[in-house]
């Protein structure tokens, strides 16, 4: 019998969500001033030059924080990935659930990845630019 990708994925993510909320509130409320500097980035304080993940831990912050502006422009893809994660639930619950149709085609997870890649990218690109320099005050 051959497991669904989409199944294994909507699985992980139900029991995973909760965990992740919880995380996310602590870490905006307490954790962030406790160990936000044992997270920063040692390519950049080393060579100056952002890697395709800086910002992340701020944009999780900022987030979390209900500042999604700042979020969205210190990382992109923190905020890609929840709005990901929120369409791909609630498209498997309503093939699953409502029209019944779940058996027909699965939903395609590359797509999210493919997605994420390019926002990582793109933000990085920008990054690396200086375009955001000063967008952020």
């Amino acid at each position: 019998m051959r497991v669904r990708a989409d199944t294994v994925f909507y699985r992980i993510g139900k029991a995973a969500w909760i965990p992740f909320i919880a995380f996310g509130f602590w870490f905006a409320g307490y954790g962030y001033e406790e160990y936000g500097g044992y997270l920063a980035c040692s390519l950049k304080r080393i060579s100056g030059i952002p890697c395709p993940g800086c910002g992340g831990t701020r944009a999780f912050y900022y987030l979390f924080s209900g500042e999604i502006g700042k979020s969205f422009f210190h990382h992109p893809a923190v905020l890609y990935g929840v709005l990901a994660y929120i369409h791909f639930m609630g498209l498997y619950f309503f093939r699953k659930h409502i029209t019944k149709s779940l058996n027909t085609k699965e939903i395609q997870i590359p797509y999210y990845v493919y997605g994420a890649a390019a926002v990582i990218l793109l933000q990085w690109f920008f990054k690396l630019a200086g375009i955001t320099k000063g967008m952020l005050t």
